[in-house]
Order: structure tokens, then sequence, then C-alpha cells
């Protein structure tokens, strides 16, 4: 098989997959309980903690472990909106966001808040400028993730930061989940920032939210108070350390990985290009590409490679099953014909030459076979 989903899920390396079954066997404790083997645990949970914060450059802020981004998400904005719905009603999001913020603005509209769009250019980035100008003293939190996960484009998140500075009952929220690997962002100073252990190589059922504040999130469920009273529940501590040691093994390969994926977009991009009916979107990280075979259903292009063994998809897998159209491309202003044609392909660290070359071949092979549909 030849994998070009993995904005959608990543394989886990080995090393994580043996770090996550050694803590399994060894370490399978409740970190909240008092006994040794539960203060044990702990202190891995703790150094785990300790290593993801210092791997994002912010050792300073407080490190929630949850589900996953989607969950992230919901804590950091759900939680920031009731806290300070008594000081405004406004919220600034941006139009390309992944559903698990998208729904959440949208539930609130419904619950007496003012949602406002903020504009994207045809290169897929926020207008830094448009935002400046719905910023006013009733904004009580901006949303923008920081690697669009249709086309790849890197949000402007310390032009973001630096729009704010002026505007401090604002909290800024980003959605990191695409970025880990991808792109070198500098945090620092955003309110609360969410991550996925399954986007850069962990196993599912892990992530983390990283506050500048620790109570800067209010409280949306309740438990026994784990994880600082912010996300209660037995803490998955296998799948954290997993996402920790996943965490470092990403970052340290990161530049090579870039180079070398760098050269495969490349080559994706100079064989393609000139083949009527083909359209590429720009895209800043190598690893998304997101194109378009206009004249035919992006559905119709994913199935015919899958029948090749080659895994693309049309869109989000969290949203790929929904009817509506692409909003990141419709966003960016493309035509009707681009967004229904639209696929995108992802890459990887797994990602090899000998992949790359059957896509090429598989995705010409496609063009041929419904040449007359497109032409």
């Amino acid at each position: 098989m030849h994998y070009f989903d993995n904005a959608a899920t990543t394989k886990p390396y080995a090393e994580v997959l043996h770090t996550f079954n050694k803590v399994n066997e060894n370490y399978y404790f409740n970190t909240a309980s008092i006994h040794q083997a539960g203060r044990d645990s702990a202190k891995l949970l703790e150094a785990s903690r300790k290593q993801v914060l210092q791997l994002f450059s912010l050792p300073n802020y407080t490190c929630v472990f949850t589900s996953g981004a989607t969950e992230s998400n919901n804590i950091a904005i759900q939680g920031t909106l009731e806290r300070k719905k008594r000081f405004g009603r406004t919220i600034l999001v941006s139009q390309i966001e992944h559903p698990s913020v998208i729904n959440i603005v949208d539930h609130y509209g419904g619950e007496g808040f003012n949602v406002e769009f903020i504009r994207t250019t045809g290169e897929g980035r926020v207008d830094v400028g448009h935002l400046e100008s719905l910023l006013n003293e009733d904004v009580v939190l901006v949303a923008v993730m920081a690697v669009n996960n249709i086309v790849g484009s890197v949000q402007p998140v310390e032009e973001i930061k630096d729009a704010l500075m002026n505007y401090p009952k604002v909290h800024f929220h980003v959605d990191a989940t695409q970025a880990v690997g991808k792109a070198a962002i500098d945090y620092r100073g955003v309110d609360s920032l969410s991550i996925s252990a399954h986007k850069f190589h962990g196993v599912k059922g892990a992530g983390a939210l990283m506050l500048k504040e620790g109570k800067s999130s209010g409280q949306i469920h309740f438990g026994g108070g784990h994880e600082y009273d912010i996300r209660s529940g037995t803490v998955n501590l296998p799948a954290v350390a997993a996402m920790a040691k996943a965490l470092r093994l990403t970052l340290e390969d990161m530049d090579d990985d870039l180079a070398r994926i760098e050269g495969y977009n490349h080559s994706l991009r100079s064989e393609l290009d000139g083949l009527e009916s083909i359209v590429i979107q720009p895209s800043d990280v190598p690893h998304i590409i997101n194109l378009s075979f206009t004249g035919a259903k992006g559905e119709v292009v994913v199935n015919a490679l899958s029948e090749k063994n080659v895994m693309v998809s049309t869109t989000s897998a969290c949203a790929s099953k929904r009817a509506a159209s692409n909003e990141t491309l419709t966003a960016m202003n493309r035509s009707p014909e681009v967004i229904d044609g639209s696929i995108r392909i992802s890459m990887s660290r797994e990602t090899e030459t000998e992949n790359v070359e059957v896509l090429i071949s598989a995705l010409k092979e496609v063009y041929e076979e419904i040449g007359d549909v497109l032409r």
C-alpha cells in the first residue's frame, strides 16, 4: 500500500509503539493513586509533561493531557467563552478552521455570541489586516489554526500575536495539530495551543492543551480533578508517554525530513505541470498538496487511486463524509469545478521515493482513464 493520507493520521513509529507497550506493562497504575506504584506512574507523567513543554519552548505553560486535539479545542474554546462571556460576546475565527473549532463557535453563535469570520487570502492564509479591522473591546476570543489541513498554508501566528497586543482581554487559541514537524512556529505568547499525537506518529487517544495561564480555560466537565481539574478522568499514561517520544523523534529529524519531502513535492508538481484540467494549489509546507481534476469529482479520483493501492483523501477525514463543500477552497475563492474535483495528498517521514513514483504513475493513469470527463 502507498499511503498519502498522513494529514488524517500517521503510522506510529516503532520506537513509540515500544514505549506504549512497555508503559502498559510496567506503569499501568492510576497516576492519581497515592501508593508507591501510583507515585512512580505520576513521576513518568510529569516527566512527559515537562518534555512536551520543553520541546515547544513553553516551559512556563500548563500542559493538560487530553484524548486529542478535538477535545483540546473544545476545552480551550468552551472554557474560555464560559469564563469570559460577561466581558464580551464577540468571537473572531478564520474561515478555514477544522470542524472541531467551527462547530463549537457555530454552537455559541446560537447562544448569544457574535461570530465574525476573518477573511482568507488567495494563498489560504488569514488576512491580518481584516482581523485588525474586526478587533474591538467586545472581542473575547480569536481562534486561528497554525497550518491548514487542506492546502498546507502556514498561518501568520506571530503577526496575529502582535495585532492582539493592545487587546489583553482577547484569548488567542491556536490549533497546531497539522504544524508539528511541518513548520517552525514560535508559539510563545499564545493563550492556548492544541496538538494530537496521531498526527506526528504517536498513538491515537492522546493529545495536549497547553495554556499560558492554567486557569484561562474554565472547567467544561467535572470528575475526580485530574489534570489540574481541567480534564478529569484517568490519564492515559501509556499514550501520553508515547506522545512525548513521538514529539521528540519528529522534531529531532524535522530539518532533514522537510528537505526530503520538499523534493518529493517538487517532483510531483513538475510531473503534473502542463496536464490540462489539473490545478494544483499553493502550499507553505511540503507535506500537503491539494490538486484538482477539474471536471471530475474528487471522490471518483480517490476511489480510482484506491483501486491502484494509492490512498489519498478529498478533504479532512473529520469532514470527508459530509456533503458540504470544502470550506478552505471556498474561502480561497476557487471555482466550483476546482473545489468539486479536489483531492488532498499528504506525506510524512514514512513516505519514500518509491511511494512517490507510484503515486505519480497512478495519477497519470487516472488522468488518462477519466480523460473524456475532463476534456
